[in-house]
């Protein structure tokens, strides 16, 4: 049982135990080893000033890369078995990255506070396509904020660098022996007490609900994207933590018949990956989900675990026969079960877990081809926002005639109740219809009867049930016309 978390820092490798371990990694790299170019902005994940690289044995069966994430909202004990890079450790000797010759010779920055975190997404980005177009680039800057120089001469920065060999950080820092001590290290479990908070990373599922089932109140911290913005605002870390991240089994996306598993520890960004064949709507909406450097953390079982109706992929499981599995212990033995969707969410905030049941993995059906699946997000932002109304439907389909008679019809929503939710009153008024335009607006004036959201700062109840109505009147003219 090790007592530290591993870690190599632009190259040097550090031990970190007791009290630092628990620190923010933003805290951790500017107080405790000086690196101060990772600069803390909003301390929520938004604004990416705070963004470093990370490359993680474990994360899938691509080759071994360095990812962007946010540095401000993770603790160090879970970047456990990573090698982390700042922007301390990007040039090659003393010469500039490409990156940062563009954005000098672009004028890509002004006062210079977000530009470390720019200069590193776009590096992760550049290790992956070694050039990028303008819509390429944009999409890895989403996650990042600029105040003062204006977005154009980033942009003509990102599109002007150009990978080198000598210059690819995942070819001058993932050598040989790094990876294997990293790889050799993730084989231990790990345990770090500071005060009165344990932090337990196990190798097993059975040390894990092992865990669960001694200290009552534990914390899964999967990617902290909501944990640890807690923690920044002056919430506590919970007392007892547990990590799943050395755990193998948790890593995997397997295909089953017609059913996909995700692990705990797959990432939305290695789902989307996984998906686009088997899923390609889910996929296109993921891109929607959040920044690079917040799909390169979270997790989907993140997502569902956090039990929020407005949890962006939740309509989608909903309507795809979504199932969470869960573990605990029981008389020295691990006990697994099943919990459909439709059964999953009691409650805001309130799931159908015993406290002392972990989920180690969620699956869903296949898309087929015979049926037509949209997702849609409204919110005040296109990316990385929260949604104020969200909506999964489902219709398959079948032509009579010159008219198309519908055989199934699924709908759900996020946003308009405590928790995310289907509408089988609407589907059973769809069901055995032929589709055409007053069917559409029926089916959107029931929609709008059925349900009752409430007003907070992101909508009022009114503007939500247009929203919901509106929403379905979208999908149905899509579905009809092409």
């Amino acid at each position: 049982m090790r007592d530290y978390s591993l870690i190599y820092l632009n190259g040097v490798r550090k031990e970190v135990r007791g009290r630092e371990a628990l620190l923010m990694l933003a805290d951790w790299l500017r107080k405790e080893e000086g690196l101060t170019g990772t600069k803390i902005v909003c301390a929520e994940g938004d604004c990416g000033a705070c963004t470093v690289l990370r490359a993680f044995p474990q994360i899938d069966n691509n080759p071994l890369q360095f990812e962007a994430i946010n540095s401000c909202i993770a603790t160090v004990a879970q970047m456990d078995g990573s090698h982390l890079l700042t922007v301390e450790g990007i040039q090659n000797g003393q010469e500039l990255s490409p990156v940062q010759k563009a954005m000098r010779e672009c004028h890509g920055s002004q006062c210079g506070y977000c530009t470390p975190g720019f200069v590193m997404a776009l590096t992760g980005a550049l290790e992956k396509h070694q050039s990028l177009d303008k819509k390429t680039a944009c999409n890895y800057l989403t996650g990042n904020l600029c105040r003062c120089t204006g977005y154009q001469p980033i942009i003509e920065a990102a599109i002007t660098a150009k990978q080198s060999e000598e210059h690819s950080v995942s070819k001058r820092y993932l050598t040989k022996d790094t990876v294997a001590d990293l790889s050799h290290h993730q084989k231990e479990s790990l345990l770090i007490k500071s005060g009165l908070i344990t932090f337990f990373a196990p190798v097993t599922l059975q040390e894990a609900v092992q865990f669960a089932s001694e200290n009552p109140g534990f914390k899964v911290l999967g990617a902290a994207t909501d944990m640890g913005v807690q923690t920044n605002k002056g919430k506590p870390l919970p007392k007892h933590l547990l990590s799943l991240h050395l755990i193998s089994e948790l890593y995997e996306v397997r295909k089953e018949d017609t059913r996909i598993s995700v692990g705990a520890r797959v990432t939305l960004a290695q789902l989307r990956r996984a998906v686009e064949k088997t899923n390609p709507e889910f996929a296109v909406f993921l891109n929607l989900f959040a920044s690079p450097q917040i799909k390169n953390a979270a997790t989907l079982v993140g997502n569902i675990a956090n039990a929020s109706p407005i949890g962006d992929t939740l309509p989608f499981l909903l309507v795809s026969h979504g199932k969470v599995h869960v573990a605990s212990i029981e008389k020295g033995s691990v006990q697994k079960r099943e919990i459909a969707f439709s059964e999953l969410f009691l409650d805001y905030k309130k799931l159908a877990l015993k406290p002392s049941e972990i989920i180690t993995h969620v699956s869903f059906d296949e898309t087929c081809q015979d049926q037509i699946l949209k997702i849609y997000k409204v919110s005040q932002r296109k990316d990385l926002d929260i949604s104020t109304v969200s909506g999964a439907f489902l219709l398959k389909t079948s032509l009579q005639g010159k008219d198309k008679k519908i055989e199934e019809a699924r709908l759900a929503y996020g946003g308009v109740a405590a928790t995310p939710v289907r509408l089988p009153e609407a589907e059973k008024a769809l069901q055995g219809k032929v589709l055409d335009s007053k069917l559409i607006h029926e089916v959107s004036e029931l929609i709008g009867k059925i349900i009752s959201p409430q007003t907070d700062l992101r909508g009022s109840q009114t503007y939500r049930k247009v929203l919901a109505m509106n929403l379905f009147k979208k999908y149905g003219r899509e579905v009809l016309h092409g």
